[in-house]
């Protein structure tokens, strides 16, 4: 009994502060830990963040294409919108004194596909001086068969066709003065005069037509009008409707 007691004697008088010092050594361990875990949970979680906001990004991006799809890709024309548009193209004879005066001598009227809805000879009123055979592949008996018709009839023929329709052509202007027939300016497309597919000729920085022959190979990759072949207004008429069709929507804009 003598011997227990003295040791828990012993044990009792034993420093308070040799008892606390292990324990302030743990908390302190413990803080030390802590701080390391929340530094490393800190830079995992930075290092996390960054490619989550790259992601975020790429997720705008697509909602962004997905709510403004028009501007990605333009629906197509309707059907019933392209009934709307026709094709012009005419064919002249020399009239006068040495054939310098143009009279119409056939008209062709094409539609959105290069389908024909007129083609036809016109008998000028005055007399045949040069029927540019060569170029407008006229000759005397087109103009002298039953089916060609007098410039009266040949108008009625193209301003029913023509009433309420969008007029693509090229160089339009010498085929309705030809016609004698007026359209309406907002109701017109003339490829020789659209901005883009005419050139500077010379150093006034003054635009001028250009050639459908020459639109066609470069826009196109077509060869119409070839040297010792007759134009075809059916063709001429069918490639201004493709240069049409090509820049369309820029055009409307």
């Amino acid at each position: 009994m003598m011997l227990e007691t003295s040791q828990e004697l012993l044990v009792d008088s034993t420093p308070a502060t040799m008892q606390t010092v292990p324990a302030e050594a743990k908390k302190r361990r413990r803080n030390k830990k802590k701080a390391v875990a929340v530094v490393s949970d800190s830079s995992s979680m930075s290092s996390t963040e960054k490619p989550k906001r790259k992601k975020a990004g790429k997720k705008s991006s697509q909602n962004k294409s997905k709510r403004h799809p028009k501007q990605a890709q333009e629906p197509e024309i309707s059907e019933e919108e392209k009934t709307r548009f026709v094709a012009l193209d005419c064919e002249m004879v020399g009239v006068g004194f040495d054939g310098l005066k143009s009279a119409l001598a056939r008209v062709c009227l094409v539609d959105w596909y290069g389908s024909v809805l007129l083609d036809v000879y016109v008998r000028p009123e005055e007399q045949i001086t040069d029927y540019r055979t060569f170029v407008s592949g006229i000759t005397p008996e087109n103009l002298a068969s039953e089916d060609a018709v007098s410039i009266v009839q040949c108008r009625k023929m193209v301003g029913q066709l023509l009433h309420g329709k969008i007029l693509v052509g090229h160089g339009l202007k010498s085929d309705i003065r030809a016609l004698g027939m007026t359209h309406p300016w907002y109701d017109t497309r003339d490829t020789g005069k659209y901005e883009p597919f005419m050139k500077v000729r010379f150093d006034d920085g003054v635009l001028w037509p250009r050639k459908l022959k020459d639109l066609a190979k470069e826009k196109l990759h077509l060869d119409i009008q070839q040297p010792g072949v007759s134009h075809s207004p059916q063709e001429d008429a069918h490639t201004a409707m493709e240069l049409y069709k090509l820049v369309r929507r820029k055009w409307e804009k």
